[in-house]
């Protein structure tokens, strides 16, 4: 990636993980994959809503997405992803 391509990279990525709810989306997909039907009722808050943050961290590279049939499976994109979030944790446990 050239420096822009990068920087615009990392800004979506960081942005994606801006929302609390988008990143309890991500926190509960951290286990292994996970169907849209399974989410939606977990985080409490509508279908479209839940869709459109999903699409938005498959987007943002985060997340990845399969079919299965009518369903929709998601599951973290880039085992780097799972590190990233385990710096975000400790440094979170840090600051309080």
């Amino acid at each position: 990636m050239n420096d822009n391509t990068d920087l615009k990279w990392r800004a979506e990525f960081h942005k994606a993980l801006s929302n609390p709810v988008r990143l309890q989306i991500v926190e509960m997909v951290l286990d292994g994959e996970m169907c849209q039907c399974d989410i939606f009722p977990a985080i409490g808050h509508s279908q479209s809503t839940i869709s459109l943050y999903l699409s938005q961290l498959v987007r943002s590279g985060i997340l990845a997405v399969r079919r299965d049939g009518t369903r929709k499976l998601y599951t973290i994109s880039n085992p780097g992803i799972l590190k990233a979030l385990d710096i975000m944790r400790h440094l979170a446990s840090q600051a309080k």
